[in-house]
């Protein structure tokens, strides 16, 4: 059950191709806030002696500060996590000054009021709502999604002129993702948690009011492929469940392994939901 809300909670998380599973989930139900977090590995070779990336121990460590808040507001503990980070990547001697370096992590996080509902997030983690009436509302939006769109081209140029292999294409690409990385939290890039000073500015947050509202969906970008609306995946997820819905995603992903049928640039990537539904 869910605290204040009472209602249903829905979580689940699957790893992907990777080493680490580099989502986490946050779930305090006794402060009511709930959350997905996406971690980010630099794009460097860093590993800490127990062989994690810098994209998992971001992500631990913002679900870690955020999910433990109680009675601060979640834009507050965001930057106080922020501060956090950038003090244990200093600490392992990531070079800071360094964005493609950075570990980060993207993330959407609320906290449930009586009668309205807080938000932040970063990234291309998602929220969204629908209520009574059926109708979806999308309060975030692809923070990435035109950085995302330039890789994506460049993998078509490079298909075209006859690159096949998923490892090649990566290589080829990483000039590119590199470039990405050094706009973030910059007005040409995107908001994420990577330690820069200047995440607090690109911090999304916002309040909405609870009124008709049915339920609460919290995705990682690994839950969405840009191909099909924001209604038919609420629907999706609604009919086969969380776990249904990310299970079969996952299945189709391995069939494609070329990565020809969606094109994205790994085979599966971590996904991480959490649905909150309201009696």
């Amino acid at each position: 059950m869910v605290g204040i809300s009472h209602g249903t909670l829905e979580k689940y998380t699957l790893q992907g191709d990777g080493q680490w599973n580099e989502d986490a989930l946050i779930v305090n139900e006794a402060a009511d806030i709930y959350g997905v977090v996406d971690g980010a590995t630099s794009l460097s070779s860093y590993r800490n002696k127990e062989g994690m990336t810098g994209g998992y121990l971001a992500a631990q460590l913002a679900a870690a500060f955020i999910g433990e808040a109680d009675g601060q507001a979640l834009e507050k503990i965001a930057v106080q996590a922020n501060a956090r980070l950038r003090e244990v990547m200093e600490a392992e001697g990531v070079n800071v000054l360094d964005a493609s370096a950075l570990w980060s992590a993207a993330y959407v996080i609320v906290k449930v009021n009586p009668y309205s509902i807080d938000y932040i997030q970063s990234g291309d983690c998602m929220l969204l709502c629908k209520y009574r009436d059926g109708a979806v509302r999308l309060l975030t939006h692809t923070q990435v999604a035109h950085v995302d769109r330039l890789t994506l081209n460049r993998m078509e140029e490079l298909r075209a002129s006859g690159v096949e292999d998923p490892a090649e294409l990566r290589r080829l690409l990483l000039p590119l993702l590199q470039d990405n990385r050094r706009k973030a939290n910059t007005l040409e890039g995107y908001g994420v948690m990577n330690g820069s000073p200047e995440f607090p500015l690109f911090l999304e947050k916002g309040t909405f009011n609870r009124a008709n509202v049915e339920s609460l969906y919290l995705i990682t970008d690994g839950l969405y492929s840009g191909t099909e609306s924001w209604v038919s995946l609420l629907d999706s997820m609604d009919a086969k469940g969380l776990k249904g819905y990310t299970d079969e995603l996952y299945a189709r992903e391995q069939e494609d392994a070329m990565l020809l049928a969606v094109p994205r640039l790994k085979g599966s990537d971590d996904k991480t939901g959490l649905v909150l539904r309201f009696g």
